[in-house]
């Protein structure tokens, strides 16, 4: 059944009633069962993935209806976009609807947050979807949302331009034979014969189906349905030509050179707007005084008088894109020691990290002869004058630190975290998004990467799962270790425009020892 001279979606069908048949023949065993539940997860996450994509293209087209330089074409594109979207999230719905219902039929119930029901229920499809004719419904239906999806976009209604609209015309004749909804009924190898109509698409598809390869196989259908709402809207932006964008957000800035000093140390606040516009025209007043700006930011010196506390007010006032004055008050404070006392400077940062040496400066004012440090738990290695280096064992929570100054002892407190996950990147510099092929095939495989993190800390990749949708085909392959495998390579070297490589399940191990798992990245093929 899987051979000859067949396409591949009507070899993967083939290849599902073979599994199907021989279903019948014996009890359904996990590992079958499993299968379908991975596919079925893969196709949901793919789902949710378009709908995202094509929310973007549905906001970029409601925006270019703002701008004068787009309003008028997008006036003319935004509109049916959004009633392709309508259409799609119609039929979406029904499929859902159908989809809970053969679950309902097979004892669906909620355990712990996860539907659970029985998988291998062989009646549930076939009552719903043959006996009651459901199928037939939903076949008709689908047929009708392809032909209402491609009549959306009429060339006379877009353009008065006989050669535009001669090129649209062939662009939807296109479209009628590229679109991934097919409602195909395939030929039976066994000599069954199937009418060419909802009914005979019915019984070749759910005939003593178990519930989840029914399930998986309506998914799919779901998966269809927003891969031809993609190609469409897509082709809907594309009209548009460049759309412009703009950067309309300020973030204003305040910070000082220390937080904690001794008497007679000078002391800096820096304050101005994130974005460093002329056309915010900032102005910032730092302890009651009106400052100049430097390359868009203010410099306050000061010297820290008194011990204790103390603060010094920001107020940062800019002008928006929209004209209206924005005003920020921010309090920059810091505290001022004594030099009888003793002070632990931390410095990378306010909290100890698990796993990595933790670099911290001690000062006392009797002498670094006549101090030490003791710890509620982990250890210390002095490198030098005042320098430690302090590793904790975990877990998160808190570290006493204590300053022994000429037997004068100074508790200090301090958090103990967890160092934070890592991005997951592809060849350490792909963070997902679209990509072309060739900078694909250039990978070689997934790095672990700390974004923004003062320590030097390395997380090796212990495993993940690539899975490949290609025309609505689900691929998953799983790997051990940072590098692709052969078979995932392969799969790249077949990339065509608008397939999808999701790496996800990612695993990677820190300094603490311990595994974890990351946020997965996504590509689309341009």
């Amino acid at each position: 059944m899987a051979g000859g001279k067949l396409s591949p979606r009507q070899k993967m069908i083939n290849m599902m009633y073979l599994v199907l048949t021989a279903l019948l023949a014996m009890n359904v065993s996990s590992e079958i069962l499993n299968a379908f539940k991975t596919v079925n997860n893969s196709i949901i996450t793919s789902n949710k993935q378009i709908t995202d994509q094509n929310n973007t293209v549905y906001k970029t087209l409601d925006d270019a209806k703002q701008d004068p330089q787009t309003a008028a074409k997008a006036a003319v594109w935004e509109p049916r976009a959004k009633d392709i979207k309508a259409k799609s999230a119609a039929i979406y719905d029904e499929i859902e609807a159908l989809k809970k219902e053969i679950k309902t039929a097979s004892g669906l119930e909620m355990v712990d947050g996860e539907e659970k029901f029985k998988e291998d229920d062989l009646d549930a499809a076939t009552r719903i979807l043959i006996e009651q004719k459901k199928g037939d419904a939903l076949y008709n239906k689908i047929t009708k949302f392809k032909t209402e999806l491609l009549g959306v976009i009429k060339p006379s209604e877009v353009s008065d331009n006989p050669v535009v609209q001669k090129q649209i015309a062939g662009d939807m004749e296109n479209f009628a034979k590229t679109l991934p909804v097919k409602m195909d009924i395939p030929k039976s190898k066994t000599g069954t014969k199937y009418t060419q109509d909802g009914k005979g698409w019915s019984e070749a598809n759910f005939h003593m189906t178990p519930t989840i390869a029914a399930v998986t196989i309506l998914s799919k259908l779901q998966n269809d349905v927003k891969n031809s709402e993609a190609k469409l809207s897509d082709y809907c932006l594309q009209q548009l030509g460049k759309v412009k964008v703009i950067y309309d957000e300020f973030a204003a800035i305040a910070s000082a050179s220390t937080n904690y000093c001794m008497p007679g140390e000078p002391i800096e606040v820096y304050a101005g707007v994130g974005a460093f516009s002329d056309a915010a025209k900032p102005s910032v007043v730092i302890g009651g005084a009106a400052q100049q700006l430097v390359d868009g930011m203010a410099t306050y010196k000061t010297t820290a008088k008194g011990a204790g506390n103390n603060v010094i007010p920001v107020k940062i006032s800019f002008t928006k894109p929209d004209g209206t004055i924005a005003t920020v008050n921010k309090d920059i404070k810091y505290t001022v020691g004594i030099p009888s006392g003793a002070a632990v400077a931390l410095d990378k940062m306010n909290v100890f990290y698990i796993g990595v040496p933790n670099p911290v400066t001690v000062s006392s004012g009797v002498g670094d002869e006549k101090t030490s440090i003791t710890l509620s738990q982990g250890s210390a290695s002095k490198k030098g004058p005042g320098k430690y280096d302090i590793t904790v064992p975990g877990p998160p929570g808190e570290i006493k630190l204590t300053v022994n100054a000429d037997k004068v002892t100074n508790p200090f407190t301090f958090r103990v975290k967890r160092i934070p996950n890592p991005v997951a990147t592809l060849g350490a510099t792909l963070e997902g998004g679209k990509v072309n092929k060739g900078t694909l095939i250039a990978q070689s495989g997934l790095v672990a990467l700390l974004k923004d993190f003062d320590f030097d800390a390395r997380f090796t990749v212990e495993s993940f799962d690539l899975v490949y949708i290609s025309k609505g085909e689900i691929f998953p392959k799983s790997g051990v270790g940072p590098l692709l495998t052969p078979e995932m390579k392969g799969y790249i070297l077949r990339a065509a425009p608008r397939d999808v490589y999701t790496f996800e399940n990612i695993k990677v191990k820190g300094p603490d020892g311990q595994s974890r798992k990351i946020p997965g990245i996504t590509f689309l093929i341009i």
